[in-house]
C-alpha cells in the first residue's frame, strides 16, 4: 500500500499514539486506482473537519452556492457527503445531497394522513422556528446499524427501513465529518467484525510464535488453522475446534500407546492403560495447557458488536500486566477468567490436530514435545517370549489369506487370537497387549481416513462418523463376517455360549448392510478385541507400518460408514432434540442386579412425560434402546 510518513504524521498530529504497547496495527481507508490501493486521505482528514480549515482549503469548487447551517455559511460541496448531527434530537445523519424541491414551506404528510408544512411541524413538534424558509433541505440518512459478520447466520438481504431516509433543514445541522460518502460510511459497519477477526488472528499468531520459538525445525502452520483450534463452538462462528480435536485426540492416543507399548514390554494391558491415562486424560492435558498459558488464547465467547471495544482505545477500564513465560518470553495479560479443565484439554488436542493436519506427524510430534509430551517413534525390537509353532494352534495360511498379509513372525497371530482363559505353557500371554496397541492404531487410521476423505465436513459430523465407525460393535460385526470368532483360542464355557448365541441371532440379519451400532443387541467384547489385536499384530510385525495395517484391515470393515449412511446415535439425537425444542431431559434412572442393567429415560415435552425402560446385560445398550424408544414416541406425538 502506498504510504507517506510525513502525510500520516500531519493527519495524526492531534492523535499521538505514544509508547502504547496495546497498539499492533493501524487501519486506514483506501481507494483503488487500477490495481494499486492508495490511502483515502480525504476520508482520513474528514475526522479533523473544521469550518476554518474547510474555508481556507476551499478551491476549485464549481458549486458556488453557500448554504446556512447551524454554525454558519458553508458551500454545498462541504455539506454534501458529510456526517452531521442535529442537536435538537441528538441524532446523527449522513448527507448525500440537496433536495432542491423541498424547503420549510413544503408540505409534509404525517402518519395520521394530515398535511402541514415542515415549518409548522418543527414549531409544533420541537418548538423550533425555521428562519430560512427558501433554503433547500438536505437528503439525510440515519447511521447504518453495525452488523455481526462473524457469526454464522442465514443469508438474508437486509431490508431498508422506511424511515431510514429523512429531510433535514440545513440550519439545524452541525458538520462532524466532511467529506465522507455514504458508501465509505457503510463500509465502517464492517470494521468491528474485521477488527475482531484481525485481533483473533493476531492472537493465533502470538500462540504460533510461542511454539516456533521452541522448535529447531521450521514448521509452516497456517494461522487460520491455529485460530480454528482455539475457537470453541460457543463462539457461534463458521468454524470451531471439534474436527481438529477429534483428529488430535486420535493421534495423541496412537502416539502415546505406541510409546508405552515399546517402552514397557513386560507390562500387561492394565498397567499400560494406567500409564496412558497419565498422558491423555483431560486433567493431564489441561495442566500441560495451563503451564503454557493456553487458557489466555482460547476464544470461548460469541462476538457482539454492541459490547465491542476499539482495540488500543484507552478507556481506563482495564490495563495490561506483564507476565513472563517459562521460556522467558513476555506476554501481556488483561484479566482473568474461569475455564473448565475439559475445554483447555480440548484445545490442546485441537492444536495437535492443527499441526498434524497441515504439517504431518513430524509437526504433530514437535507440538507434543512443546506442550510437554515427548514421543519417540524410533523402532525398538519387540522382545517376545513366544517360542511356539503357530500352525499347531492357528491356520496361519487361512488368516494370511483373509488379511492379505504374510506374517514374518506367525506367533504374533497366535498371541492376537488367544483369550485370557486359554492357559497353556506354550502360550505365555494373551491378546490384551496387542489389543491395547491395535485399538489406538485403528482409531487413528479410521479418523485420519475420514478427515482426509471428507474435508468439507461440518465439525460435529466428523465426530459422529468417528464414533459410529470406531466402536466394539462395528469391529465385532466385521469379525463375525470374516469368521474370526471360529478361531479364537479360549477355554471359557460362558464365553463360548455367549459367542454362539450372539452369532446365531445375527445370522437372521443382513450382515452385509448392517452397521455396528444400529443393532439392538450387544456383541461379546472379545469379538471386537480380536479385530484390534489383529491390527496390533500386523502393526508390530510390519515394523510399525500403519499403512500396511489399514490396507489389511480396511476391507474387513467394509462397507464403512459415510456421511450419507450415517445414523446419529439415539442418545445424542435425543439430547440434541431436547436442546432444540427446550424439552426437559431428566437424569436417567439406573439400576444393576445380577449382571443386568436397567435404565429408564424420561423426557417432559409440552406438558406430557415420555419415558421408556430397557433392561439388558450391557449398560450402554440399555441406554441406547431406551433413548431410541423415547425418540420414537416424541416423533410420533409431534406428527399426530
Amino acid at each position: 500500500m502506498y504510504r507517506k510518513a510525513e502525510k500520516l504524521a500531519e493527519v495524526l498530529c492531534d492523535h499521538t499514539l505514544g509508547n502504547n504497547s496495546e497498539i499492533d496495527y493501524l487501519l486506514l481507508p483506501s481507494n483503488y486506482v487500477g490495481q494499486s490501493p492508495l490511502i483515502d486521505w480525504l476520508s482520513v482528514t474528514s475526522v479533523t473537519f473544521s469550518y476554518e480549515k474547510a474555508c481556507k482549503n476551499h478551491v476549485n469548487c464549481n458549486a458556488d452556492i453557500l448554504i446556512q447551517i447551524k454554525s454558519g455559511l458553508v458551500c454545498t460541496c462541504m455539506i454534501q457527503n458529510s456526517l452531521v448531527t442535529t442537536p435538537h434530537n441528538g441524532h446523527a445523519y449522513i448527507i448525500s445531497g440537496l433536495l432542491t424541491n423541498i424547503n420549510a414551506n413544503s408540505l409534509l404528510r404525517l402518519s395520521d394522513g394530515r398535511l402541514m408544512t415542515y415549518k409548522e411541524y418543527y414549531e409544533k413538534r420541537h418548538g423550533i422556528n425555521l428562519c430560512y424558509s427558501q433554503v433547500s433541505f438536505l437528503a439525510g440518512r440515519h447511521i447504518f446499524r453495525v452488523q455481526n459478520h462473524i457469526q454464522r447466520r442465514r443469508k438474508q438481504k437486509e431490508k431498508e427501513s422506511s424511515n431510514a431516509f429523512v429531510e433535514l433543514p440545513p440550519e439545524l445541522c452541525c458538520v462532524v465529518m466532511s467529506p465522507i460518502s455514504i458508501s465509505t460510511f457503510y463500509s465502517f459497519t464492517f470494521l468491528p467484525s474485521i477488527m475482531h477477526r484481525l485481533e483473533s488472528l493476531l492472537l493465533a499468531t502470538s500462540l504460533k510464535k510461542m511454539h516456533l520459538n521452541h522448535c529447531v525445525q521450521n514448521v509452516a502452520i497456517p494461522t487460520m488453522k491455529v485460530l480454528e483450534a482455539i475457537t470453541t463452538k460457543k463462539c457461534l462462528e463458521n468454524f470451531h475446534l471439534e474436527s481438529l480435536e477429534t483428529l488430535g485426540d486420535s493421534f495423541l492416543k496412537y502416539a502415546v500407546c505406541q510409546q508405552l507399548f515399546k517402552k514397557y514390554q513386560n507390562h500387561q494391558e492394565g498397567l499400560l492403560s494406567i500409564r496412558k491415562e497419565k498422558f491423555i486424560s483431560n486433567t493431564a492435558l489441561s495442566m500441560l495447557g495451563c503451564d503454557k498459558k493456553l487458557p489466555g488464547f482460547i476464544r470461548d465467547e460469541p462476538f457482539d458488536p454492541k459490547d465491542w471495544m476499539i482495540p488500543g482505545y484507552n478507556c481506563g477500564s482495564y490495563s495490561l500486566n506483564e507476565e513472563t513465560l517459562c521460556n522467558a518470553k513476555k506476554i501481556y495479560v488483561r484479566g482473568r477468567r474461569k475455564l473448565k479443565f475439559k475445554k483447555v484439554a480440548d484445545v490442546v488436542e485441537a492444536l495437535i490436530g492443527a499441526y498434524l493436519s497441515t504439517g504431518g506427524e513430524a509437526a504433530g510430534l514437535l507440538f507434543l514435545d512443546w506442550i510437554g509430551i515427548s514421543i519417540n517413534f524410533t523402532n525398538i525390537p519387540y522382545e517376545r517370549h513366544f517360542k511356539v509353532r503357530a500352525e499347531k494352534f492357528v491356520n496361519v495360511q487361512h488368516f494370511e489369506s483373509l488379511l492379505h498379509y504374510s506374517f514374518q513372525d506367525p506367533s504374533l497371530l497366535v498371541e492376537a487370537l488367544t483369550h485370557g482363559s486359554y492357559m497353556l505353557a506354550e502360550i505365555p500371554g494373551c491378546y490384551q497387549r496387542l489389543e491395547f496397541l491395535g485399538d489406538s492404531v485403528l482409531d487413528y487410521l479410521i479418523t485420519l481416513h475420514l478427515y482426509n476423505k471428507y474435508p468439507g465436513l461440518t465439525p460435529g459430523l466428523l465426530t459422529d462418523l468417528r464414533s459410529a465407525s470406531v466402536n466394539n460393535n462395528c469391529y465385532a460385526l466385521s469379525a463375525v463376517k470374516a469368521g474370526f470368532h471360529k478361531h479364537i483360542l479360549q477355554s471359557s464355557q460362558k464365553l463360548y455360549k455367549d459367542i454362539k448365541e450372539t452369532v446365531e441371532s445375527f445370522q437372521e440379519l443382513s450382515l452385509e448392510y448392517t452397521f455396528g451400532w444400529e443393532s439392538e443387541k450387544s456383541f461379546p467384547k472379545v469379538l471386537g478385541d480380536v479385530m484390534e489385536s489383529l491390527a496390533g499384530a500386523i502393526f508390530v510385525d510390519s515394523g510399525y507400518n500403519k499403512e500396511i495395517v489399514f490396507q489389511s484391515i480396511r476391507p474387513l470393515l467394509e462397507p464403512m460408514i459415510t456421511p450419507e449412511t450415517l445414523k446419529v446415535h439415539p442418545v445424542k439425537e435425543l439430547y440434541e432434540l431436547c436442546q432444540k425444542q427446550h424439552y426437559e431431559l431428566r437424569k436417567p434412572i439406573v439400576s444393576h442386579e445380577d449382571g443386568i442393567s436397567s435404565i429408564t429415560i424420561e423426557v417432559e415435552a409440552n406438558g406430557k412425560v415420555f419415558k421408556h425402560t430397557s433392561t439388558v446385560c450391557d449398560k450402554k445398550m440399555a441406554k441406547k434402546l431406551a433413548s431410541k424408544e423415547v425418540l420414537k414416541s416424541l416423533k410420533g406425538a409431534s406428527c399426530s
